[in-house]
Protein backbone atom coordinates (compact mmCIF):
# COMPACT_ATOMS: atom_id res chain seq x y z
CA UNK A 1 0.00 0.00 0.00
CA UNK A 2 2.96 2.34 0.78
CA UNK A 3 4.56 1.70 -2.53
CA UNK A 4 0.83 2.50 -4.35
CA UNK A 5 0.65 5.87 -2.56
CA UNK A 6 4.46 6.65 -3.12
CA UNK A 7 3.89 5.97 -6.73
CA UNK A 8 1.14 8.28 -6.92
CA UNK A 9 2.80 11.35 -4.71
CA UNK A 10 5.71 10.76 -7.36
CA UNK A 11 3.21 11.18 -10.48
CA UNK A 12 1.69 14.14 -8.60
CA UNK A 13 5.32 15.77 -8.05
CA UNK A 14 6.56 15.45 -11.28
CA UNK A 15 3.54 16.22 -12.84
CA UNK A 16 3.30 19.26 -11.54
CA UNK A 17 7.12 20.13 -10.96
CA UNK A 18 9.25 18.78 -12.98
CA UNK A 19 6.82 18.78 -16.51
CA UNK A 20 5.66 22.13 -15.52
CA UNK A 21 2.20 21.37 -16.09
CA UNK A 22 0.25 23.90 -13.75
CA UNK A 23 -2.79 23.80 -11.32
CA UNK A 24 -5.99 24.27 -14.04
CA UNK A 25 -8.78 26.35 -12.51
CA UNK A 26 -10.84 22.51 -12.21
CA UNK A 27 -10.66 20.72 -9.45
CA UNK A 28 -8.16 18.13 -8.41
CA UNK A 29 -8.66 14.59 -10.16
CA UNK A 30 -6.84 11.20 -10.16
CA UNK A 31 -5.11 10.30 -13.39
CA UNK A 32 -3.35 6.84 -14.30
CA UNK A 33 -0.14 8.45 -15.66
CA UNK A 34 3.30 6.72 -16.48
CA UNK A 35 6.70 6.96 -17.83
CA UNK A 36 7.49 5.13 -20.89
CA UNK A 37 9.74 5.56 -23.87
CA UNK A 38 8.19 8.15 -25.84
CA UNK A 39 7.82 10.45 -22.20
CA UNK A 40 4.93 10.71 -19.74
CA UNK A 41 1.79 9.64 -20.96
CA UNK A 42 -1.58 10.11 -19.28
CA UNK A 43 -4.89 7.35 -19.14
CA UNK A 44 -7.43 8.75 -21.63
CA UNK A 45 -10.86 6.91 -19.82
CA UNK A 46 -12.79 7.81 -23.68
CA UNK A 47 -10.41 6.33 -25.78
CA UNK A 48 -9.26 3.84 -23.34
CA UNK A 49 -5.81 4.37 -24.16
CA UNK A 50 -2.77 5.67 -22.84
CA UNK A 51 -1.94 9.23 -25.30
CA UNK A 52 1.51 11.20 -25.00
CA UNK A 53 1.01 13.57 -22.13
CA UNK A 54 1.45 17.60 -23.75
CA UNK A 55 -0.30 20.41 -22.27
CA UNK A 56 -3.39 20.36 -24.57
CA UNK A 57 -3.91 17.26 -23.16
CA UNK A 58 -3.84 17.60 -19.11
CA UNK A 59 -6.49 20.20 -19.84
CA UNK A 60 -8.57 18.16 -22.37
CA UNK A 61 -8.42 15.25 -19.09
CA UNK A 62 -9.35 17.13 -16.55
CA UNK A 63 -11.87 18.67 -18.39
CA UNK A 64 -13.56 15.00 -19.26
CA UNK A 65 -13.23 14.32 -15.46
CA UNK A 66 -14.96 17.18 -14.64
CA UNK A 67 -17.90 16.98 -17.65
CA UNK A 68 -18.33 13.66 -15.65
CA UNK A 69 -17.83 13.94 -12.44
CA UNK A 70 -19.92 17.33 -11.74
CA UNK A 71 -22.04 17.65 -14.94
CA UNK A 72 -23.40 14.10 -14.38
CA UNK A 73 -22.48 13.69 -18.57
CA UNK A 74 -21.90 10.23 -19.41
CA UNK A 75 -18.16 9.10 -21.12
CA UNK A 76 -20.48 7.15 -23.48
CA UNK A 77 -22.15 10.44 -25.21
CA UNK A 78 -18.45 11.89 -25.25
CA UNK A 79 -15.68 11.95 -28.62
CA UNK A 80 -12.54 13.06 -28.46
CA UNK A 81 -10.42 14.25 -31.09
CA UNK A 82 -12.61 12.76 -33.32
CA UNK A 83 -12.11 14.05 -37.18
CA UNK A 84 -14.22 17.01 -39.54
CA UNK A 85 -14.01 18.64 -42.37
CA UNK A 86 -14.18 21.91 -42.51
CA UNK A 87 -14.10 23.35 -46.36
CA UNK A 88 -11.20 21.25 -47.93
CA UNK A 89 -9.37 21.11 -44.62
CA UNK A 90 -9.92 18.07 -42.68
CA UNK A 91 -8.97 18.25 -38.81
CA UNK A 92 -9.73 16.82 -35.36
CA UNK A 93 -11.72 18.83 -32.53
CA UNK A 94 -10.89 18.12 -28.65
CA UNK A 95 -14.22 17.30 -27.30
CA UNK A 96 -17.18 16.63 -28.15
CA UNK A 97 -21.13 16.02 -26.14
CA UNK A 98 -23.58 14.25 -28.39
CA UNK A 99 -27.73 14.10 -27.18
CA UNK A 100 -29.00 10.68 -26.85
CA UNK A 101 -30.81 11.61 -30.75
CA UNK A 102 -26.62 11.97 -32.24
CA UNK A 103 -26.65 15.74 -32.61
CA UNK A 104 -23.76 17.65 -30.63
CA UNK A 105 -24.81 19.58 -27.36
CA UNK A 106 -21.36 20.76 -26.44
CA UNK A 107 -18.51 21.12 -28.31
CA UNK A 108 -15.28 21.71 -26.12
CA UNK A 109 -11.88 23.28 -27.88
CA UNK A 110 -8.67 22.88 -25.42
CA UNK A 111 -5.75 24.68 -25.44
CA UNK A 112 -2.89 24.51 -23.81
CA UNK A 113 -2.51 26.93 -20.75
CA UNK A 114 -0.13 28.70 -22.25
CA UNK A 115 -2.39 29.81 -25.26
CA UNK A 116 -4.28 33.25 -24.81
CA UNK A 117 -8.24 32.50 -25.96
CA UNK A 118 -8.00 34.87 -28.37
CA UNK A 119 -10.27 35.50 -31.54
CA UNK A 120 -7.67 32.95 -33.70
CA UNK A 121 -9.11 30.07 -30.98
CA UNK A 122 -12.68 31.67 -31.23
CA UNK A 123 -12.52 31.42 -34.90
CA UNK A 124 -11.05 27.78 -35.08
CA UNK A 125 -13.31 26.67 -32.89
CA UNK A 126 -16.74 28.43 -34.51
CA UNK A 127 -15.58 26.55 -37.75
CA UNK A 128 -15.90 22.97 -36.11
CA UNK A 129 -19.53 24.70 -34.84
CA UNK A 130 -20.64 25.25 -38.84
CA UNK A 131 -20.17 21.88 -39.70
CA UNK A 132 -20.90 19.86 -36.16
CA UNK A 133 -24.42 22.78 -34.96
CA UNK A 134 -23.75 22.50 -31.11
CA UNK A 135 -25.84 24.00 -28.85
CA UNK A 136 -22.95 24.80 -26.99
CA UNK A 137 -19.13 25.78 -27.61
CA UNK A 138 -17.06 25.74 -24.44
CA UNK A 139 -13.49 26.97 -25.10
CA UNK A 140 -10.62 26.70 -22.52
CA UNK A 141 -6.86 27.18 -21.76
CA UNK A 142 -7.42 25.44 -18.40
CA UNK A 143 -7.09 29.06 -16.54
CA UNK A 144 -10.30 30.29 -18.37
CA UNK A 145 -13.36 29.02 -19.82
CA UNK A 146 -15.48 30.66 -22.12
CA UNK A 147 -19.25 29.54 -23.38
CA UNK A 148 -20.90 30.36 -25.58
CA UNK A 149 -24.50 29.06 -26.74
CA UNK A 150 -25.51 29.22 -30.33
CA UNK A 151 -28.67 29.81 -32.13
CA UNK A 152 -28.85 27.64 -35.18
CA UNK A 153 -31.47 29.70 -36.87
CA UNK A 154 -29.23 33.14 -37.78
CA UNK A 155 -25.87 31.41 -36.80
CA UNK A 156 -25.00 33.45 -33.68
CA UNK A 157 -23.99 32.97 -30.81
CA UNK A 158 -23.78 34.32 -27.12
CA UNK A 159 -21.38 34.18 -24.42
CA UNK A 160 -22.10 33.00 -21.21
CA UNK A 161 -21.16 34.85 -17.87
CA UNK A 162 -19.76 31.28 -16.64
CA UNK A 163 -19.28 27.09 -17.55
CA UNK A 164 -21.85 26.77 -14.89
CA UNK A 165 -24.78 28.41 -16.69
CA UNK A 166 -24.32 25.10 -18.99
CA UNK A 167 -25.49 22.48 -15.88
CA UNK A 168 -28.97 21.05 -16.53
CA UNK A 169 -29.34 21.67 -19.90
Amino acid sequence: MADLIDSKLFIVVFLYEMHSLPSLQFPSYSFKAKNTEKGWVIFDIIRKKFVLLQPEEWVRQHLIHFLIDHWNISQSLMKVEHKVTTGQINSRFDLAVFKSDGYVHLLAECKAPSVALDQKVIHQSLRYCEVLQPDYLLITNGLTHKLAQLNREDKSYTWLSSINEFQGR
